[in-house]
């Protein structure tokens, strides 16, 4: 049996819930003192006096936790099914337009969600093409905090 999905399978608009994470202010200041040392992260107190008004995780720590999300989320469909359809994958040629909206404070849910949108043919490479796809971040409420364009090299189908 196949278990490749390949670059012509992937359908648009196929939506995936990348999962929820819950940001907590030691984990908050942790990620920031290694990666973004900015007071309005790593000082409760300090925040309290920047344009935030008061301590907010760095945009940074969103990111990496829908990366987390969506390698654990990966693993786990790996784990549940091994003979489970995959895509041909080789990597991404980065992101695009990424935005943060609001703020995420100590407590906040964040739930992460992706939606293939687009698929781009490479004349360059006849292997593989691209697939692009909406990713968002939202508070529980529903408040839209992150956003940016994904973008997965997937394999084509080999030529019979």
């Amino acid at each position: 049996m196949n278990n490749i999905i390949y670059f012509e399978d992937m359908e648009l608009g196929a939506e995936l819930d990348v999962g929820s994470y819950r940001f907590e202010q030691d984990d908050m200041i942790s990620f920031a003192r290694k990666y973004d040392p900015q007071p309005q992260h790593i000082d409760p107190v300090a925040a309290l006096d920047t344009y935030a008004g008061g301590l907010v995780a760095s945009g940074w720590h969103l990111c990496a936790v829908w990366m987390k999300l969506m390698i654990t989320n990966r693993m786990r469909a790996m784990d549940e099914d091994p003979a489970a359809p995959r895509p041909a994958g080789h990597g991404s040629p980065g992101f695009r337009d990424l935005e943060w909206f609001g703020f995420v404070r100590p407590g906040n849910l964040v739930t992460y969600r992706s939606e293939s949108t687009e698929k781009v043919e490479l004349k360059s490479r006849q292997d593989i093409g691209i697939v692009r796809s909406r990713n968002e971040a939202r508070l529980e409420d529903g408040t839209l905090v992150m956003s940016f364009t994904g973008q997965g090299l997937i394999g084509r189908r080999p030529k019979p």
